[in-house]
């Protein structure tokens, strides 16, 4: 290649690229070091680099230059040297990049220098670490709000719920007048449903803040599925929806805390129940799959829109076929809960054939005393 080509590239280049000879004094100067600098060609051609440099890193910038000649090293690459300095004609410094090489020539040593301001990236490295900053501040403020509203909030509900639940024993002993009985359900349900949504909110709280408390240990899958399926079962039995398990025999332990699981399963098999109409069933079954043990929960309800399933996990999010009751919060908890125990969680559905949700969980290292009789 002509070397005529060679320098006109050099020359156009966007980065700095500086050439200089052995008694570091300028023999090229390209077109992106007038544009970093500030200095036409002209200017700097047989001037010392430590022009280019803000006074006080020169003599240390000189000591660098003459060990750098002297050692095996051909170049130093950017990445490989810390950030510099470099100093503008109008006297303003900024921070660059620089990878450099030492060629012996037939007129001597020459010293090539690729230089790149770094001033926006800097200054976005700031910008962000400063949003990163306010958003966590914002988190913690939201949390702390959280927690003393959670608070002030559940000492009223608990109130209602104590009292509407003496106001219905009372009736277990003599009739109570009127609606009473009707009212002071509807007060209770009500306020069981508040308590809950004040949990939720408690909930993703600490799971997005990284405070939701674990206590894993090798437990039998099958008191766990159990435990769920008898909490749920006089729900479904009310909206006429059949629980059926399907789980394999002998099953593997789990290594999880059993009341999360648990947890996780109910809100699953809640929202199963919830959208299965009069007459269908909900089917919990498990398998194991390598390390894991993968727990799936169908229903024959009336599916998940294929546009929606992208928006499931998403926190307050609520699917139109939905009556809008509750935080929209359970899948969120779901996934979190399942994600902190080191599994996974996904959803398949089809409108109009129901809707399967499959999570996975670590298995036990060891097998509990209920899974090996």
């Amino acid at each position: 290649m002509d070397d005529s080509v060679l320098r006109r590239t050099l020359a156009i280049a966007v980065d700095a690229i500086i050439c200089v000879d052995a008694e570091q004094r300028i023999i090229f100067f390209n077109d992106g070091a007038s544009a970093v600098f500030g200095y036409a060609p002209t200017d700097v051609m047989g001037k010392p680099l430590a022009m280019l440099l803000p006074e006080r890193f020169r003599q240390a910038h000189g000591h660098h230059m003459a060990r750098f000649a002297g050692s095996s090293d051909a170049a130093r690459r950017m990445g490989e040297r810390s950030e510099i300095s470099g100093l503008r004609k109008d006297g303003t410094e900024f921070p660059a990049e620089a990878s450099i090489a030492h060629i012996r020539t037939e007129q001597g040593l020459v010293f090539a220098v690729v230089l790149r301001d770094v001033t926006e990236r800097r200054r976005f490295e700031i910008e962000n670490s400063e949003l990163v900053r306010d958003l966590r501040g914002a988190v913690a403020a939201r949390d702390d709000m959280l927690s003393i509203v959670s608070h002030d909030l559940r000492n009223p509900v608990n109130a209602v719920k104590m009292l509407a639940a003496a106001i219905l024993r009372t009736g277990d002993a003599a009739p109570l007048p009127g609606e009473v009985g009707q009212h002071a359900d509807v007060m209770l349900q009500a306020a069981k449903q508040m308590d809950a949504l004040i949990q939720d909110l408690l909930d993703v709280s600490k799971l997005e803040s990284g405070r939701m408390s674990m206590s894993p240990r090798p437990i039998a899958i099958t008191e766990i599925l159990d435990e769920a399926t008898e909490m749920l079962r006089p729900g479904a039995e009310q909206a006429g929806v059949e629980i059926r398990r399907a789980a394999q025999p002998r099953l593997p332990s789990v290594d999880v805390d059993p009341d999360r699981i648990v947890q996780v399963l109910s809100n699953l098999i809640g929202n199963a129940i919830k959208y299965t109409p009069r007459g269908g069933h909900v089917t919990i079954s498990a398998e194991p799959i390598d390390d894991f043990l993968q727990v799936t929960v169908a229903d024959t309800g009336v599916g998940i829109p294929e546009q929606e399933l992208p928006r499931v996990f998403d926190r307050f999010w609520q699917s139109k076929r939905t009556n809008r009751s509750g935080a929209g919060l359970g899948l969120t908890i779901a996934r979190g809960m399942v994600r902190a125990h080191g599994g996974r969680i996904w959803i398949e559905s089809e409108t109009g054939k129901g809707t399967q949700v499959h999570f996975t969980v670590p298995r036990a290292a060891r097998p509990t005393r209920a899974n090996r009789e």
